[in-house]
């Protein structure tokens, strides 16, 4: 579970882009070692590691109502030094692009070759 999760400025903007018809899906994770909580003005993860960003299942699932909520599933494998893992950000693209949202959590140890399955669930709320 996510110490602190955050849509951020730019997450907004990929969301009204999307309601308009415009602009791409946010289904690449990245992955990194920062551990200052997320912030709305984040524009991506505070440290990456090297690893590429992995490219997403996305889904249409039901939390509270039907459809309601995002799910995006991508598994990323350690390439390089072991590492311990505290971020992950989405974004809408491979390389560069924008993040939609970004997440700090509790240590993962990872060694080379160890890999990370992260599930992504962001629920649109009435409330």
């Amino acid at each position: 579970m996510a110490d602190t999760v955050k849509v951020l400025d730019d997450g907004m903007a990929i969301i009204t882009n999307r309601i308009k018809g415009a602009g791409t899906e946010p289904k690449f994770v990245g992955w990194g070692v920062g551990t200052t909580a997320a912030a709305n003005d984040d524009t991506g993860l505070e440290t990456a590691s090297a690893e590429a960003r992995t490219e997403c299942t996305t889904t249409r699932q039901q939390t509270n109502v039907a459809n309601d909520t995002y799910r995006a599933v991508g598994s990323i494998t350690c390439a390089g030094a072991g590492k311990a893992i505290t971020e992950i950000a989405l974004f809408d693209a491979s390389t560069d692009g924008n993040a939609f949202l970004r997440a700090t959590f509790s240590e993962i140890n990872v060694n080379v070759g160890d890999s990370i399955e992260f599930t992504v669930n962001s629920v649109f709320d009435q409330g």
